[in-house]
């Protein structure tokens, strides 16, 4: 028998995709062009505007907001209860902890909180969810604001079956009111979600970062953002799909940010009025 741990995880795989075309077909279909586009992708521009430590500044210009920004003293609080909930129950956080996606990281969560905070989005809606850092950061600054809702669209990955349970996990049931969950993939639910909302103030992209994909999320999403509302994108240093839309993209004002540990890049795209 042959021990080859490379060999081992492709028979693996291939018996998680077999049993994934035998429960849902279209997913599977859906998951093997989207990996096919995705070793097409181009690699990433130079990013528009230079990454800084001070981007924090630069975003809350863009708000029309104050900096320093005394909103930000409620993110810390909130960022070491989601990390003691997940240690308390015997999960990692951090980059890779997630099936080898990434948690959300604190620059991102501040990011997050901000933009709830300033623009007190109505509706809000995001793809990707995974532990639910981002959903529960955003459901939190609804709560201190007072009202707004947050739709949020995930896929659970169709090769780590025991990563569904955790879907959301760090939001309490306390938070979960306004919160709509939606389990599919964002190209089928995206598109009619934003449809029935007809208008949004934020928008989160941080669901699969194939190119292809970014590049229908924010082509999607962008024309639903009101005067004034704001896109928040993860990881956009990993192909060309940011800056290409970006470049298309009418009345925007952005901010490229680095996070805390300087291993990748996210950005917000304000909207002009």
């Amino acid at each position: 028998m042959r021990s080859d741990s490379g060999f081992t995880r492709r028979v693996d795989r291939a018996e998680r995709v077999a049993r994934l075309i035998v429960h849902d077909p279209r997913q599977a279909l859906e998951k093997t062009w989207e990996a096919l586009h995705e070793r097409r992708d181009r690699p990433a521009p130079p990013v528009r505007g230079e990454p800084s430590p001070r981007w924090e500044q630069r975003l809350h210009q863009l708000l029309g907001a104050s900096w320093p920004c005394a909103d930000c003293a409620a993110v810390e609080p909130l960022w070491i209860d989601i990390q003691e909930t997940l240690r308390g129950s015997g999960l990692q956080a951090g980059r890779g902890a997630y099936g080898g996606w990434d948690d959300a990281d604190p620059g991102l969560v501040r990011a997050a909180w901000c933009l709830t905070a300033h623009l007190r989005p109505l509706r809000a809606v995001e793809t990707g969810v995974a532990r639910g850092i981002t959903s529960r950061t955003i459901l939190e600054g609804l709560a201190r604001n007072g009202h707004g809702r947050l739709w949020s669209i995930d896929l659970p990955a169709p090769h780590h079956p025991d990563l569904k349970g955790q879907v959301g996990f760090v939001v309490p049931d306390e938070r979960r009111g306004p919160w709509t969950l939606i389990e599919g993939s964002s190209r089928r639910e995206l598109p009619r979600l934003l449809e029935q909302l007809g208008s949004i103030d934020l928008f989160v992209h941080d669901s699969l970062h194939s190119e292809r994909n970014i590049r229908f999320e924010l082509e999607r999403a962008w024309p639903f953002v009101r005067a004034g509302g704001a896109v928040l994108a993860d990881d956009v240093h990993r192909n060309a799909g940011f800056q290409t839309w970006l470049e298309q993209a009418a009345s925007a004002h952005s901010v490229v940010c680095l996070p805390d540990d300087g291993r990748a890049l996210f950005a917000v795209v304000i909207k002009r009025g």
